[in-house]
């Protein structure tokens, strides 16, 4: 963990060292592949937690369900 924590450090401390525009660019490119990573990962969750509660699961074949 120490190693990893390190390896934030000097992340960190070069990231702080650029201008605001290399700032911008980098963090850019890792900040928004993640918010997109995890917002599919959520939206996977919260369609398998939405087919467990499905209630038209449940309903008759009689087509009077929906």
């Amino acid at each position: 963990m120490d190693s990893f924590l390190a390896w934030w450090d000097s992340v960190e401390e070069w990231l702080t060292g650029l201008s605001f525009v290399p700032q911008l660019l980098v963090t850019l490119a890792v900040v928004v592949p993640v918010a997109i990573g995890i917002a599919l990962i959520l939206n996977v969750l919260v369609e398998a937690v939405m087919n467990v509660f499905d209630r038209r699961r449940f309903a008759d074949d009689d087509g009077k369900g929906l």
